[in-house]
C-alpha cells in the first residue's frame, strides 16, 4: 500500500469539512446546544433562587411545652434573613389541618418528645408536590440538636461551642496544582467519546452515502483509497472539534458566572498531553467507523454495527467509579494498555492520580502503535470494501482484505 499524499489528503479533508460545516443540520445543532445549556442553567438557577426566597409560613403544634421557644430563638440567632416564619398553634390538630387547607399556613409540624428523641420530624403540607423540606431541614436540625443539649444541662454558650460546624477542605501541597488537574482529564475523556461518536457517525454515514450514489468510483479514479480514508478522518475530525469548541466556549462562559476560571488553569505540558491522547484516541475510533462504513451496504446495517464500535471504547466510562477508587490497581494499568480502552482509561486515571512517567510513556507508545495498526487495517478494509455496493462484506472477505 502506497504512502498517503499530503496534498490529496488535505483536499479531501477540506472538501468534507466545508461541505458539512455549511449544512443547516450542523449549524442548528452547533447553536442549539449552547442555547439549551444556557436555558437549563438559567432555569435551574432561577428555580433555586425562587425556592430560597419564597416565604414559608409554618405552624407548630408543640406538645413538649418548651421546644417552640428554642426553635424561635434558633431561627432569630442563626438565620436572621430566613424567609421561614414559624408560629405556635394553640388549637387542635383537626382545626390546624383545616386552616392549612384553607391557605392560612403553608404547612405544619407536630413536635413531641418521641419526635425529638428519634429525630424524625414530619412536615405536613396540603399537597406533597408543594413540599420543600430543604427550606426548613437545616434550621430544624440545629434547633433539635440545641434543644437536646439543653436537656442534658448545657448552657447556651456551651451549646454554641459544641455545635460549631466542621468543614474539611482539600488543598494541594503544590500551590500550582488546582482543580483543573482533576476536571480537565475527565472533561477531555467525555469530549473524546462525544466527538468520536458525533464525527465518526457522520463519517460512517458519509461513506455509506457515497457508496450508494457511486460517487466513490469517481473519487478513486484520481486518488488512492488511503488518501480518501485519511482525508475523511481529518475533515470530519476538524468538523467535530469545531462544534465542540463552540460548545466548550459556551460552557466556560456559563461556568465563569459561578466559578473562577483561574482555578482550572493548566500548564502547557498538561494541555499538550491531554490533546495528544484526545487526537490519537479520535484517530483510533474514527478508523473503526470508516472501516465499518466501507463494509456495510446501507445505513440500517451501519446503525446496528455502530453500537458495537461505540460500546467497547465506552467501557472505561461505564467503570469510571472503580477507576477513580483504585486508579493504581493492576487491572487499571492493564486496561490502560489495551488499544480500544487506552484514551478514556488513561484520562480518567489522570483525574484520580498523578501517573508515573513510565506509564505515560508506555500507554502513549501503545496508543501510537494501535493507531498505526488500526488505520492500516481500516485502509485495507476500506480499499477492499468501498466498491462493494450490493451486499455487506462477510467476515471471511474482511480477513482476505486484511491479509492482502
Amino acid at each position: 500500500m502506497r504512502r498517503p499524499k499530503f496534498g490529496n489528503v488535505m483536499k479531501v479533508a477540506r472538501w468534507e469539512f466545508l461541505k458539512s460545516v455549511r449544512t443547516p443540520t450542523f449549524l442548528i445543532l452547533t447553536l442549539i446546544i449552547p442555547l439549551i445549556m444556557a436555558l437549563v442553567g438559567g432555569v435551574s438557577y432561577l428555580t433555586a433562587q425562587r425556592a430560597e426566597s419564597s416565604p414559608v409560613e409554618l405552624a407548630v403544634l408543640d406538645y413538649t411545652g418548651d421546644f417552640f421557644a428554642e426553635l424561635s430563638e434558633h431561627i432569630a440567632h442563626r438565620d436572621e434573613d430566613s424567609n421561614l416564619a414559624v408560629s405556635q398553634y394553640e388549637g387542635s390538630r383537626e382545626q390546624l389541618e383545616t386552616d392549612v387547607l384553607a391557605g392560612d399556613y403553608d404547612g405544619f409540624l407536630v413536635i413531641d418528645d418521641e419526635s425529638i428523641r428519634s429525630g424524625e420530624l414530619t412536615y405536613f403540607v396540603p399537597e406533597l408536590r408543594e413540599a420543600n423540606p430543604q427550606v426548613i431541614r437545616g434550621l430544624l436540625s440545629g434547633a433539635v440538636t440545641s434543644y437536646r443539649l439543653q436537656k442534658i444541662g448545657l448552657d447556651r454558650e456551651q451549646i454554641e461551642a459544641a455545635t460549631v460546624p466542621v468543614t474539611v477542605r482539600a488543598r494541594p501541597i503544590d500551590p500550582d496544582e488546582g482543580i483543573g488537574g482533576i476536571m480537565a482529564p475527565m472533561a477531555v475523556a467525555m469530549i473524546l467519546m462525544f466527538s468520536a461518536v458525533f464525527s465518526g457517525q457522520i463519517l460512517m454515514y458519509g461513506v455509506l452515502k457515497e457508496k450508494r450514489n457511486r460517487i466513490v468510483e469517481i473519487l478513486l479514479s484520481s486518488i488512492t483509497s488511503l488518501d480518501l480514508l485519511i482525508g475523511k478522518m481529518v475533515g470530519y475530525g476538524a468538523l467535530g472539534l469545531t462544534q465542540i469548541a463552540v460548545w466548550v466556549g459556551a460552557g466556560l462562559i456559563l461556568v465563569s458566572r459561578f466559578l473562577a476560571l483561574s482555578d482550572f488553569a493548566l500548564g502547557a505540558g498538561e494541555i499538550i498531553l491531554y490533546c495528544a491522547y484526545f487526537l490519537l484516541g479520535y484517530a483510533l475510533l474514527a478508523s473503526l467507523f470508516a472501516a465499518m462504513g466501507a463494509t456495510m451496504k446501507d445505513a440500517e446495517e451501519g446503525s446496528q454495527g455502530q453500537g458495537l464500535v461505540i460500546l467497547i471504547p465506552l467501557i472505561p466510562i461505564f467503570i469510571s467509579g472503580p477507576l477513580f477508587m483504585a486508579p493504581d490497581a493492576l487491572w487499571a494499568q492493564i486496561l490502560s494498555h489495551i488499544p480500544p480502552f487506552i484514551p478514556a482509561a488513561v484520562l480518567l486515571r489522570m483525574a484520580a492520580m498523578q501517573l508515573p512517567a513510565w506509564e505515560i510513556a508506555t500507554t502513549m507508545t501503545a496508543l501510537i502503535l494501535s493507531v498505526m495498526l488500526f488505520v492500516y487495517a481500516a485502509a485495507r478494509i476500506f480499499e477492499g470494501g468501498i466498491l462493494q455496493f450490493d451486499r455487506n462484506a462477510t467476515l471471511r472477505e474482511i480477513r482476505k482484505m486484511l491479509a492482502r
